[in-house]
């Protein structure tokens, strides 16, 4: 018998997916989906009653796009915030040039770091 009935709660709302099911979809561990929310204000999944985190279509767009610049592109977490933000604000709709204005900041940030160490 299939356990997933209407009675279920998690299951009355289609087009919402708990913190388990976006975890096995995107190939990420749940406490990294509960670090994320924590560094990305834009990913904030509803709460159901019971306090479950309810995920939306659009959370699990932006958990793809997170793995995606993190695990795949290898951004930092506020390279990675800040792609996001302007691609979710639209202010960038070239993502070529996202890319390297990101590897530009990226060079910029490890030169400085390289001119604090030889200071």
């Amino acid at each position: 018998m299939d356990r997933k009935t209407e009675s279920d709660p998690v299951k009355v709302n289609e087009g919402f997916y708990t913190i388990g099911e976006v975890s096995e979809k995107i190939g990420v561990k749940p406490y990294i989906l509960r670090y994320w929310e924590r560094e990305f204000p834009f990913l904030q999944p509803m709460k159901n009653r019971a306090g479950h985190r309810l995920y939306t279509e659009r959370d699990v767009f932006i958990v793809k796009k997170i793995k995606e610049l993190v695990h795949q592109r290898g951004y930092s977490i506020s390279g990675a915030r800040k792609v996001l933000f302007d691609l979710l604000l639209g202010k960038e709709k070239d993502p070529r040039k996202l890319y390297i204005n990101e590897i530009r900041d990226e060079l910029l940030e490890m030169l400085e770091k390289i001119n604090r160490t030889l200071s």
